[in-house]
């Protein structure tokens, strides 16, 4: 997360680094490139603020914590709670993800989810991929936009 929160210090008059962690034990200090901190006690509060705030969501591969929000935030897409708001999985950790919800969700004689809640989630290989799926959705969100 460092990185990330580097890169929009270099631009503060564009960006904000906010950082939004769950108070544990063993996990470091805000980083210094932080300028604005939020703590939660529990990661629950942690996600439902991520939503809140979030125009986007890129998941670089991680652990169960992480596959946990992914799917919660798949969930909340697929039942349109979330609008409009790409899911972009970055990495080779995660076509395995989609390839194994197709298989288990869309058996045909007792499906769990529709066809086209397996292309709420975007795979990219890398940032520039993902960068670059970023883009295409924003082009289409001012498409829209423009539109009387």
């Amino acid at each position: 997360m460092q990185a990330a929160n580097e890169g929009a210090a270099t631009s503060p008059e564009c960006a904000k680094s906010v950082g939004i962690r769950v108070d544990l034990p063993f996990e470091q200090e805000v980083n210094a490139f932080v300028t604005q901190a939020f703590e939660h006690r529990t990661f629950f509060t942690r996600l439902h603020q991520f939503v809140l705030t979030s125009d986007a969501f890129v998941v670089a591969p991680g652990g169960i914590g992480t596959v946990l929000e992914t799917m919660m935030i798949w969930q909340l897409l697929q039942v349109h709670h979330l609008e409009n708001t790409p899911l972009i999985l970055v990495g080779k950790m995660w076509p395995g993800l989609i390839e194994w919800a197709r298989g288990a969700m869309l058996s045909a004689e007792s499906p769990l989810a529709n066809a086209e809640d397996m292309t709420i989630p975007r795979c990219a290989a890398n940032a520039d991929e993902a960068i670059a799926l970023i883009r295409e959705h924003h082009a289409a969100w001012l498409s829209k936009k423009e539109k009387p």
